[in-house]
């Protein structure tokens, strides 16, 4: 190969994976998807043993490829009781998200309210419905990217005119989401299923970079499964799956582990968790992602890695990135009328 074609090829590449990522205009997404609940589906809000759960994911992909995806999502929920009434209640939660992306810092952000209601069916069975508002925001800098027209038959020429003119480079847009899950639980066990169905952006924002364009940002629909089930008392096996659709375009993601329990003392419990997840999307496989989790009581601290197997794997040699997690979960103490609206385990 050429000097002059490694050059161009070398400078086109940011070029196309942001031209890309405008047109699909696809949602954040995580390998620990379980880990950043909100991101799923609204009815998962503050759906967890305790009163208050602060959960924190970082994301960092395709550094090999030279494309620098930067993903940030906080979220913090919060149970909110009514002593007169014991068999249901109301759950509320504030969602963050940054993502930052290619040499022209195109950058995708959310800050969302989201809120449940959940109701008691019975000792084994929650049903939870969800809804979330808030604002999104999209944007780029062109000032750091460049364009064919740059590119003079040798070299790129920053000084060539670009040929681009956009109407806007940064904008926000209102965004509504909902969502439905079920919950089965076994009491004096720690085995649960969570069965849900989320769906984002039910307004269709539009998306355009042109005035005279309309884009909308197509729905997402997610559906989810969390079960864990207790093998033995110190042993359970934890699984997750997904499918999302968003448009024309669909990801699913399964995962399966083990976690075993080094202490069983109440209130300073300790367990590792080992395991792995693949994912795929419309053109079947994408990456296998293994996975540890460290737990002490009521924090929990996981560990993933992509490793690419579509073919993209040629520009990242197979290193699709880490992400880390990290989730804290609160206790208060209710009066003894209050305490049996909380059995989630």
């Amino acid at each position: 190969m050429n000097i002059a074609l490694k050059t161009k090829l070398q400078f086109l590449v940011p070029v196309f994976l942001l031209g890309s990522l405008g047109l699909l205009a696809q949602d954040i997404h995580f390998s620990q998807y379980y880990h950043a609940p909100l991101t799923m589906n609204p009815a998962l809000t503050a759906l967890s043993k305790g009163d208050i759960r602060i959960t924190s994911i970082y994301r960092s992909q395709w550094n090999a490829a030279n494309a620098r995806y930067k993903t940030f999502n906080v979220a913090a929920e919060k149970k909110f009781y009514n002593i007169n009434h014991d068999k249901w209640w109301f759950s509320a939660g504030l969602d963050l998200a940054h993502d930052q992306a290619g040499f022209g810092n195109l950058t995708n952000n959310h800050i969302l309210l989201t809120g449940s209601y959940t109701r008691i069916l019975d000792r084994r069975n929650f049903l939870s419905v969800g809804a979330s508002l808030g604002l999104g925001q999209r944007g780029f800098d062109p000032g750091n990217l460049t364009f064919d027209n740059m590119w003079n038959g040798d070299i790129v020429d920053f000084n060539r005119p670009t040929g681009e003119d956009f109407d806007d480079t940064n904008f926000t847009y209102p965004d509504m989401g909902a969502g439905v899950n079920i919950r089965r639980q076994w009491p004096k066990k720690r085995s649960k299923v969570d069965f849900g169905l989320g769906f984002f952006h039910v307004n269709s924002p539009r998306q355009s970079y042109y005035k005279n364009k309309d884009s909308a940002l197509p729905m997402r629909a997610a559906i989810t499964v969390l079960p864990t089930f207790q093998l033995k008392p110190n042993g359970d096996a934890v699984f997750a799956a997904t499918v999302q659709q968003q448009g024309e375009y669909m990801e699913a993601v399964v995962n399966a582990g083990y976690r075993h329990y080094t202490s069983l003392q109440r209130a300073k419990e300790i367990a590792v968790q080992f395991g792995v997840g693949f994912r795929f999307n419309n053109k079947l496989g994408d990456a296998f992602m293994p996975a540890v989790e460290l737990h002490y009581h009521d924090l929990m601290v996981g560990l993933s890695w992509d490793f690419n197997v579509s073919e993209f794997r040629t520009a990242t040699r197979r290193n699709g990135g880490p992400e880390i997690a990290i989730r804290y979960i609160l206790h208060k103490v209710y009066p003894m009328k209050l305490f049996k609206a909380c059995p989630l385990i």
